[in-house]
């Protein structure tokens, strides 16, 4: 035994003795100075790069190389791709006569990768990966043979990468990125066995005036099964990232490196608008709960694709589940999904406060199938409303339900939807159909009442004075993106009561095309009826709704007109009535060619006027061409006026040849005794003083009447202090 020990000992006298002959060799043989000018001349000749560091030292236990850089392009002057403060490796000596690498530490200090993506597209390491190596120009079978060969175990006690950084700049967009702050922790590092990572570091981002700052940590367990991937897996036990008060957490599994299986769950907290506020700083309040999302994948990296197994988001009692195909290696990224969604409308006011005064309730299910067909807008499926209500400005809307079907995001429709609004029974269809960029729009409506106390508050741009028809048409003109909409509806409604206006029933009609909202090229035809009602105030009326506006030009423009010329259009019925127009029935027929819109017909029926109109009005040239005859049922005298001008400006004159030819029809066609003219002279103003009260046989006083009539229909013509109308006779 004794003997075996001395042989042992001087074994082992004689190993270190030769290995520190070995390494006193190698100093000689390769001082740092020719170390330092191999490596320089290396990279020169198969990087075509300059490589700079400060000195390169080796000992019995290690390596140590200080101050290393390498050069962007083919010399510093164009900057630094890599540099390194510091890299030591340090390994145990007797492990390696039994063909075991056993590394003690490996550290790296003050690593700094620069990546920039060129305006070519091109990247600066592009030429790195092109350059010849030794490795790549030796037959793979033989590297392979030679590793089995040695059989070497390859580990380590601790590696430590500490202050790291990598920055990336894409110099086509201006966008930049960053990780800064990169330390990295490895405990017992084995090829064979599992070991523990953990990684800390902070992105930032760039572009434009927008940036951000995102801490991460990473805290896993690695098995690397020897450098077998398909049984190579890692254990997230926590990466964490956080962004002002927004805090994401993620766990799970991926295993099988050669194609990746990842079963892993992530939850998000503390979102709000101030999550976003340098991003979006115009958006409403909101505070999300827990989120919380699932993910179940495998990817074949060989065919960059990937199968969605499980996608799962869910906040409180809502979320949507999916599952499905990916890949990525196409021009374009390729996707087959399904999905399902469940919403609970009362659980958005835990989210956000913004909504809480539209008190929504119901729920909203649905079944959705995705490709990546037209455009990305391939989406099928089924969206089911079942008692949802909200409430919106002067609307209230309960216990809708129906089905909104979805061929595709450009084809949308629900054959029956029904519910209360404002507390009346409701029964309606829509469709929705974007056929190159044209809107085809239906809608279907059958209201039993509708009861407003006031109507919609205006948008904050819209508040104040309306702008012209022709100033809405300017900037679609400019830019040439007007929308256009094809409309067709029909629209059913029993008594209305709103502001300045009642009615026992409303019906319209309206197919319309190339409809925008300057109106300028729009074709097709609306017509319309109302049964008995009254407009308390016109002009209050047509300027809170623009509809209305539209279905009420010719009225609108004949009572400008009127007032104009100080002819009372619309006589009150008594002085508690004053302004008000009592009608039996009102309709209008439409149609549009090319933006100009003729008034095929238009009429009023008051208890005191009957107002009849046609003409145009051309909404290209926001110009007005129209005749409007205005009878006062107490004389049957009719006065007819020509509008001109604009929509803005509209600009009047009565058709005196007209005007007297239909007074003339009525005298000479009048057969009841009583009042002629009285009417219109007192309606007009009473400008026309001298107008002739015609009583008993109208055959009498015929010519006298006439005279004196166009005495009176002269007075008219007097132009009035505040009348902004023409006063100058119709020829």
């Amino acid at each position: 035994m004794k003997k075996l020990l001395k042989w042992i000992f001087i074994c082992g006298v004689l190993g270190v003795a030769l290995l520190g002959a070995g390494l006193i060799t190698l100093k000689v043989m390769y001082p740092p100075q020719k170390l330092k000018a191999m490596a320089v001349s290396y990279a020169k000749d198969n990087f075509h790069r300059e490589i700079a560091f400060d000195k390169v030292s080796f000992n019995l236990i290690g390596v140590t190389l200080t101050d290393f850089a390498l050069s962007e392009a083919e010399t510093f002057a164009q900057g630094t791709f890599i540099k390194a403060d510091k890299l030591q490796v340090k390994v145990a000596l007797l492990p390696l006569l039994q063909k075991k690498v056993e590394i003690r530490t490996v550290s790296l200090d003050g690593l700094a990768v620069n990546v920039i993506k060129q305006k070519d597209g091109s990247f600066n390491f592009d030429s790195l990966l092109a350059a010849p190596t030794a490795q790549q120009d030796a037959p793979a079978d033989d590297s392979a043979s030679t590793d089995e060969a040695l059989g070497l175990d390859l580990t380590a006690g601790q590696i430590n990468i500490n202050n790291c950084a990598f920055s990336y700049k894409d110099l086509q967009t201006g966008m930049s990125a960053a990780v800064n702050k990169l330390n990295l922790k490895i405990r017992d590092f084995d090829l064979k066995k599992i070991f523990s990572l953990k990684i800390q570091f902070t992105t930032a981002y760039q572009e434009g005036d927008l940036s951000a700052s995102v801490p991460v940590t990473v805290d896993t367990a690695v098995n690397l099964a020897n450098l077998d991937l398909p049984q190579a897996y890692v254990n997230i036990k926590a990466i964490t990232a956080q962004y002002k008060n927004m805090r994401f957490l993620l766990k799970g599994q991926v295993k099988n490196f050669a194609a990746p299986e990842v079963d892993l769950t992530g939850t998000l907290s503390g979102l709000n608008q101030r999550t976003f506020a340098d991003f979006l700083p115009d958006l409403p309040e909101f505070s999300l709960p827990e989120i919380t999302v699932k993910v179940n994948a495998a990817a074949d990296l060989d065919k960059s694709t990937a199968d969605i197994r499980q996608l799962k988001l869910a906040v409180l009692n809502s979320g949507f589940t999916a599952s499905g195909t990916a890949g990525w290696g196409a021009a374009n990224p390729v996707y087959q999904v399904k999905g399902n969604l469940a919403l609970h409308l009362g659980e958005i006011v835990q989210m956000t406060s913004s909504v809480a005064d539209f008190k929504p309730e119901g729920e909203i299910t649905g079944s959705f199938t995705a490709t990546d067909k037209k455009d990305g807008k391939d989406v099928s499926g089924s969206v089911v409303l079942k008692n949802v209500s909200a409430l919106y400005d002067v609307f209230t809307l309960k216990t809708l339900n129906g089905t909104i079907k979805i061929t595709s995001l450009d084809d949308i429709s629900c054959p029956v939807l029904t519910g209360l609004f404002n507390g009346e029974k409701f029964t309606s269809s829509f469709s929705y159909k974007n056929i190159k960029d044209v809107l085809n729009l239906g809608l279907n409506l059958d209201l039993s009442k509708l009861t407003l106390d006031k109507f919609p508050a205006a948008d904050e741009e819209q508040a104040g004075e309306q702008p012209s028809a022709q100033t809405q048409a300017a900037p679609a003109a400019q830019d040439g993106s007007q929308m256009l909409m094809n409309i067709k509806a029909n629209v059913k409604i029993g008594a209305i009561k709103v502001p300045y206006f009642t009615a026992e029933g409303f019906n319209i009609n309206a197919d319309l095309t190339r409809v925008s909202a300057a109106m300028d090229k729009a074709n097709g035809q609306v017509d319309f009826t109302l049964q008995p009602g009254a407009i308390t105030d016109l002009d209050s009326l047509v300027k809170d709704t623009k509809i209305v506006k539209i279905l009420l030009l010719p009225i609108t423009l004949v009572n400008k007109v009127g007032k104009a010329l100080n002819v009372e259009i619309f006589p009150a019925e008594n002085a508690a009535k004053k302004g008000q127009i009592t009608f039996s029935s009102a309709e209008g027929k439409y149609t549009f060619v090319n933006g100009v819109m003729n008034v095929d017909k238009t009429s009023l029926v008051s208890k005191l006027t009957n107002v009849n109109g046609s003409g145009t009005v051309d909404f290209p040239k926001n110009d007005i061409n129209m005749k409007v005859s205005a009878t006062v049922l107490t004389s049957q005298t009719p006065i007819v006026m020509k509008i001109t001008g604009t929509l803005d400006n509209p600009k009047g004159k009565l058709d005196v040849l007209n005007t007297v030819g239909s007074l003339v029809g009525g005298i000479l066609n009048y057969k009841t005794p009583g009042k002629m003219v009285s009417g219109t002279a007192s309606t007009a103003g009473n400008v026309a003083t001298g107008a002739v009260k015609t009583t008993g046989k109208v055959a009498q006083s015929g010519v006298d009447t006439v005279k004196s009539t166009l005495k009176g229909i002269g007075g008219l013509f007097k132009k009035s202090k505040n009348a902004g109308a023409e006063s100058t006779p119709a020829k």
